[in-house]
C-alpha cells in the first residue's frame, strides 16, 4: 500500500505542476480532464475515495495510539512494535499527505478554472 500512496502523491505533485506551469497542450488536457472529471459520476467517485482513505487514516491513527499505549504499559516497545509503529505512522503521513494534495488540487483547479472562464469573458 505504501507503494501505492508514494505513486498517488507524485501523480498529484505532476498534476499540480502542470496547472502551475504554462506547458501550451499539457496544461489544457489538464484542465479539460479536470472539468469533466466534475460531471457525470466523477465528484461521487472522487467523495467515495475521499472518505475511504480518511477511514484508513483514522485506522492508522488508532492503531499507532495502541501500540503506544501498549509500549508505555509495558514500559518499553518490543522490535516487532517498534517495526508495526513506524509502518502505521509512514502510511498515516502518506494518506494525509494525500488528503492535503486532494484538497489543494481541487482548490487550484476551482481557482484556474473560475480565472480561465474569467478571462473569457473580458
Amino acid at each position: 500500500m505504501i507503494q501505492l500512496l508514494f505513486f498517488v502523491i507524485f501523480g498529484e505533485g505532476v498534476m499540480a505542476f502542470l496547472l502551475l506551469v504554462k506547458i501550451g497542450p499539457l496544461r489544457d488536457i489538464v484542465i479539460k480532464s479536470l472539468d469533466q472529471l466534475k460531471m457525470g459520476k466523477g465528484p461521487a467517485t472522487v467523495k467515495t475515495i475521499a472518505c475511504t482513505m480518511f477511514v484508513i487514516l483514522l485506522s492508522n491513527l488508532m492503531n499507532i495510539v495502541k501500540i503506544q499505549n501498549k509500549g508505555a504499559k509495558l514500559g518499553t516497545m518490543s522490535p516487532m512494535d517498534q517495526v508495526l509503529w513506524r509502518t502505521h505512522l509512514l502510511e498515516a503521513s502518506l494518506i494525509g499527505v494525500f488528503i492535503l494534495f486532494s484538497a489543494w488540487s481541487f482548490a487550484s483547479m476551482f481557482i484556474v478554472l473560475m480565472l480561465t472562464h474569467f478571462m473569457i469573458l473580458l
